[in-house]
C-alpha cells in the first residue's frame, strides 16, 4: 500500500496548494492525507512545529507496517517533513519538496545546526524556481550540496513561490518515485 502525506506551506493560501496537490496525485496512491495546520484556524502567523509534528504522528502511527509512506511538502512543510523524519515520527520511502525556504528559517530552525539535512537519509527530489522570491535558490542549493547527497534539485525557471504546475512536474515525480 502506497500512502501520501501532503504538507503545504505555512500561509493560509497554501491550503489550496495542499488540496490541489493531494487531488492531483491521489490516483498514484492508495491513501492520500493532507495535513491542515492549526494556525490556519487560529489566525496565528507561524506554524507551531510541535503541534503539527504531533498531528503527523497521529496520522502515521501504527500504519507503517501496512505499506510505504511518501511525503510531498511545500515551503515550510518541507521543514516540518525534515523535522518529522529526524525525530522518527515518519519514515517515508521518498520525499518530494517544492521551494524549501532554508533562508527563511536559517536563524530560527537551523540556528547554525544543519543536522536536519546532514542526518536526512531519505531519497528526495526538490523542485525549485531559480528566482523564487521566498526561498532563495542559491542558498537552498548550497546547503543541500553541503549537507546531504540524498536530495536532488530539479531547477525550474520561475519567479514565484507557487509551485502549482503539477502537470509539468508529474513525469519527473513519477520517474523518481516509481521507477
Amino acid at each position: 500500500m502506497k500512502k501520501l502525506l501532503v504538507l503545504a506551506g505555512g500561509s493560509q493560501k497554501n491550503e489550496a496548494w495542499g488540496t490541489a496537490c493531494a487531488e492531483f496525485f491521489q490516483d498514484d496512491f492508495d491513501l492520500t492525507c493532507f495535513l491542515h495546520y492549526d494556525h490556519w484556524e487560529t489566525g496565528e502567523k507561524n506554524i507551531d512545529f510541535a503541534a503539527e509534528m504531533e498531528k503527523v504522528y497521529a496520522t502515521v502511527e501504527g500504519t507503517e507496517e501496512e505499506g510505504e509512506w511518501y511525503v510531498f511538502a511545500k515551503s515550510i512543510g518541507s521543514i516540518l517533513a525534515l523535522k518529522c523524519v529526524q525525530e522518527g515520527i515518519i519514515k517515508p520511502k521518498k520525499c518530494v519538496f517544492f521551494g524549501m525556504p532554508f533562508n527563511v528559517v536559517n536563524d530560527t530552525v537551523f540556528a547554525g545546526n544543519w543536522s536536519l539535512l546532514a542526518n536526512f537519509k531519505v531519497p528526495g527530489l526538490a523542485f525549485h524556481n531559480d528566482n523564487d522570491p521566498t526561498a532563495d535558490y542559491s542558498f537552498v542549493t548550497e546547503k543541500l550540496n553541503e549537507y546531504t547527497q540524498n536530495v536532488s534539485v530539479k531547477t525550474l525557471s520561475g519567479d514565484t513561490h507557487d509551485y502549482l504546475n503539477f502537470t509539468e512536474y508529474r513525469e519527473d515525480i513519477e520517474s523518481f518515485l516509481f521507477k
